[in-house]
């Protein structure tokens, strides 16, 4: 290879590193004019109102109505980022010859961003997780951000980097910091894959559930269990272990109402 061209190659390669750094620095500024939009409103409500303040009573409600206008703010213009940026990509994602990362990957970093702004905002984070989960903000977060899910028990009690990529059933039970992780790193890459959870399903606590992986209706996945990648667990099935084996069905030899019916 000739010198221009090494020097060349050179130019264009950006560190990993470096452009971790200057993906933090993105992330800085984006929280920023987040916290803009909800500090704009809300010291112009104190404003406007603080004259009429006379009583601590007054300066409470206030304060309160304050807080959750900033929260509203915020929130609004988190909304507005996810509009705006590109979702993470499934798939395996290579990484080049020279070490580089592909697009995908670091769109898949910007968005960890966004979801780290969604459950760590600055101040009144608890109010903030809860306004994410309720009317009027509830179902546009479900749509923007995920995870697709009817589950109310959905909460701090899952840890997942990519809700996005999560479908789950309805009456799902998840135990305490269970973990679904829609990618991993391997020699080669990335690979981003969605995850789907079958209604009635229970994960146990502490386990993890890798990218791809498909966990039938009724099935229970043990607690501290590791289910590699697009592994398909089928329904009524109860699989644990690390990697997760199947340890034995579930389903009954009929269903309650095929009984009762057989009873009668």
């Amino acid at each position: 290879m000739s010198a221009p061209s090494r020097m060349e190659n050179s130019a264009t390669r950006i560190d990993p590193d470096t452009a971790r750094r200057a993906l933090l620095v993105l992330g800085s500024g984006l929280q920023l004019v987040m916290m803009a939009g909800g500090l704009w409103p809300a010291i112009w409500l104190v404003r406007r109102y603080a004259p009429a303040a006379d009583t601590p009573g007054h300066w409470v409600a206030l304060i309160l109505a304050a807080v959750l206008v900033f929260n509203y703010g915020y929130l609004a213009v988190l909304l507005a980022f996810r509009w705006i940026l590109p979702p993470a990509e499934q798939g395996h994602h290579v990484i080049g010859p020279d070490g580089r990362l592909p697009r995908p990957i670091w769109t898949w970093r910007l968005n960890l961003l966004l979801h780290q702004a969604r459950f760590d905002p600055p101040w009144a984070a608890m109010f903030s997780s809860v306004l994410t989960r309720v009317p009027p903000l509830g179902p546009l977060f479900r749509r923007s951000f995920g995870p697709r899910t009817t589950s109310v028990t959905m909460g701090d009690a899952i840890n997942c980097l990519e809700p996005r990529l999560l479908e789950v059933g309805k009456n799902v039970e998840f135990g305490f910091d269970a973990t679904v992780a829609v990618h991993h790193f391997d020699g080669r890459g990335m690979y981003i894959r969605r995850v789907v959870i079958g209604d009635h399903a229970v994960i146990g606590g502490k386990s993890m559930l890798m990218a791809g992986v498909e966990v039938g209706h009724h099935a229970v996945v043990g607690a501290a269990s590791v289910v590699p990648p697009d592994t398909k667990i089928p329904p009524y099935e109860y699989w644990a272990g690390a990697p997760a084996k199947k340890i034995k069905d579930l389903r009954l030899d009929a269903e309650p109402e095929e009984a009762e019916r057989r009873d009668s």
